[in-house]
């Protein structure tokens, strides 16, 4: 399983051939509260996130608790400390994908910045 980021999803979503490509299934790819905001808050209408709502349905979904807040602020600080400074999302995110042992596929460079910090921060490659 890979937990997918948000930039690799609003590449499929623009591209609806590459996204029938992808064969999308609950079992290979999941998603995370973050995400699912994150592509929302890009919806141009009520129709377009209703239908995103239905696309993030096809994924696993990996839940977020309590405790992964705090945990994803104490690798902020590690990160702060590091001298990197990147955003809250994409520490929880790269967090999740530590703790549920998933390869997080992105194109941000931010999970590199993480992942230098954190070797146990395994990133998919496409």
């Amino acid at each position: 399983m890979i937990l997918c980021d948000t930039n690799i999803l609003i590449d499929y979503w623009r591209n609806p051939e590459q996204l029938r490509n992808l064969n999308i299934s609950k079992d290979k790819h999941s998603v995370c509260g973050p995400v699912k905001s994150e592509l929302l808050h890009g919806a141009q209408s009520d129709d377009e996130a209703d239908r995103m709502l239905g696309f993030l349905r096809a994924f696993n979904l990996l839940v977020v608790d309590e405790y992964d807040w705090e945990f994803a602020g104490l690798m902020l600080q590690t990160i702060r400390k590091n001298g990197f400074s990147i955003p809250v999302t994409d520490a929880l995110i790269a967090y999740l994908g530590i703790k549920y042992d998933v390869p997080v596929w992105t194109k941000d460079n931010h999970f590199k910045l993480i992942q230098s910090v954190y070797p146990e921060l395994k990133l998919y490659e496409a």
